[in-house]
């Protein structure tokens, strides 16, 4: 079968984001179907809870191999070695993933002992048994980092020669095996099911990558002649570990506030963690949607303005990518916070997942929703200082805010299970007032605070390190970000009075209701933001304009490897 639409280079930033972008929109769908059936199965009670912090472990390890090593490290010395040589390039993978996978295994088989001493402290607000079934569900999902990581090396294959198509189905995938767990497997094993749903994704996701970078001809055995072969690529791999050391760090600090934060809310009434975790996925869909999406498309010129010393470039395309972040993301957080409770519903609203679930779920969401614009432009600004190849001032400034955030859940947690002014105020702010346990919602506070400061911290050093190096100062757009802010609120006033025009004519009865009301407000909230900036000239609307009537694709056809396997 002949996939040559999958096999086209995307060149364009715009055009790229928005390729990015749509499959990530398609990944986050059928995630949001992924946590429905799983709501809709075992609602918001302790197997949830239990199935969530069993998680954080093979998720940990697998955030750590798949986005520490590849997306800093090994696609700019992959890049170098095919310039200068593709065997060279293919000995490189060859070397790498059997070094990886080797190491990944012994590093699985030591956890995989050692995981009834590490389950305390993830979730040390668990009973015996439910120690013993999160054992369980964490040596099942050992797998996940093994194959996460073998598909981080495959997919930095795919970065470089900018296959973003490939690269973007394989979460679709990796939910799909989920889904599978859900569907087929969880009926029969409980909630270890899941576990071997999770997986099946991941070997899905490996799959589709590895076939796709080996067709171009960088398989786990191309160019492979023997152990011989380690020293011919032993300054590249050297570069990997002192490049991906720093980030792995700071990647790992942040995915331990995670657990953390987990590790309070086990402590906490039942449902919480579960709860803050559902929230959580809803706040990160814009993330994965758009921040991502433009970071992953303007990471390359970065990298190639600063190894240019092109600072006038750099700091142009930092500006560019923050603004084209806000354009999406600003709305999208004022409209989730809009509408929190009519997405929560939809995504999650059926089976044993009751309506007080969702009031509570929605109310944490909305304490997210604070830092949404903050985490966004975060996933941008530390791709910033890896293109200067500042990887400890990203450390340094994450290593102070985890510990504050983790702090910071710890007291306002207790502080939400009393009865003082701050839990009247709170629960009146977020109204849930008549809710007997809302201290999750000090998660999702300490969280955004968290991301927040984090997140300023960031932007200030970057443009300070960037103007120092390169000599040359940064354009705010300060009236462009003015605009795009005001456009933002605007919207969500529509869309909160299309809401409310709703509430006599369309009351929130049945699923249907639930969703045509939230899709119309949404919808034209939307579009009065489109409108505006439309009116004033928005930059990025005129260029979303231009890569949709355009062809999206470079007409080059890539490289030889492609037809050579196909007529072979």
């Amino acid at each position: 079968m002949r996939l040559s639409f999958l096999k086209q280079e995307v060149v364009n930033v715009h055009a790229a984001a928005l390729l990015l972008g749509t499959a990530g929109l398609a990944s986050r769908l059928v995630g949001i179907l992924r946590n429905r059936l799983l709501f809709a199965e075992f609602g918001a009670g302790r197997e949830l809870d239990i199935y969530y912090a069993a998680f954080q472990i093979p998720d940990f390890m697998a955030t750590v191999f798949l986005l520490g090593a590849a997306a800093a490290a090994i696609l700019p010395v992959f890049q170098g070695y095919l310039v200068e040589d593709k065997k060279k390039a293919q000995v490189f993978i060859a070397v790498l993933s059997r070094l990886f996978f080797w190491g990944a295994i012994a590093l699985s088989a030591i956890i995989f002992f050692a995981v009834p001493a590490i389950v305390p402290f993830v979730a040390p607000g668990f009973s015996p048994d439910e120690h013993a079934l999160t054992d369980t569900l964490v040596r099942i999902m050992l797998v996940v980092p093994v194959l996460f990581g073998l598909s981080g090396i495959f997919s930095s294959v795919l970065q470089s020669f900018q296959l973003f198509f490939v690269y973007a189905l394989a979460p679709i995938l990796y939910n799909l095996g989920i889904i599978i767990g859900i569907l087929f497997l969880a009926p029969v094993f409980g909630v270890t099911g899941l576990g071997m749903g999770v997986g099946l994704g991941a070997l899905l996701h490996l799959f589709l990558q590895y076939t796709f970078s080996a067709r171009l001809g960088f398989g786990a055995g191309a160019g492979w002649q023997g152990t011989h072969q380690y020293a011919l690529v032993a300054g590249g791999l050297k570069r990997v570990l002192m490049l991906s050391f720093p980030r792995v760090l700071a990647i790992s600090l942040s995915q331990l506030t995670v657990v953390a934060l987990i590790a309070i809310g086990s402590s906490l009434a039942e449902g919480s963690v579960a709860v803050f975790s559902a929230a959580y996925d809803f706040y990160f869909v814009p993330l994965g949607i758009f921040a991502a999406s433009y970071a992953t498309a303007v990471f390359p010129r970065l990298a190639r303005a600063a190894a240019l010393h092109a600072g006038k470039d750099f700091l142009e395309e930092l500006s560019t990518g923050i603004r084209s972040i806000l354009f999406w993301v600003l709305p999208s957080a004022v409209l989730t916070l809009v509408l929190r409770a009519h997405i929560v519903r939809v995504g999650l609203g059926a089976g044993a997942f009751s309506w007080e679930d969702t009031r509570l779920t929605a109310a944490v969401l909305a304490s997210l929703c604070i830092a949404m614009a903050a985490g966004a432009l975060h996933i941008l600004l530390i791709r910033g200082f890896y293109a200067l190849g500042n990887t400890r001032l990203p450390l340094v400034i994450t290593m102070a805010t985890s510990a504050g955030t983790v702090g910071m859940a710890w007291v306002m947690t207790r502080a939400l299970e009393g009865t003082s002014p701050v839990r009247t105020a709170i629960a009146v702010l977020f109204r849930v007032q008549d809710m007997p346990h809302i201290a999750v919602l000090g998660m999702g506070l300490a969280f955004s605070v968290g991301v927040v400061i984090n997140a300023l911290l960031l932007w200030v050093l970057l443009v300070r390190s960037a103007e120092h190096m390169f000599g040359a100062g940064f354009t705010w757009r300060k009236k462009e970000l003015a605009l795009i802010a005001c456009a933002a609120l605007s919207a969500g006033c529509v869309a909160y009075g299309v809401r409310a025009s709703f509430s006599q004519t369309l009351p929130l009865i049945t699923f249907v209701r639930v969703m045509v009301q939230g899709v119309v407000a949404a919808g034209t909230g939307f579009g009065v933001y489109w409108a505006i900036l439309s009116f004033f000239g928005n930059e990025d609307v005129r260029a979303l304009r231009k890569s949709v009537t355009r062809r999206l694709f470079s007409p080059r056809r890539l490289p030889e490897a492609w037809d050579s396997n196909e007529k072979a």
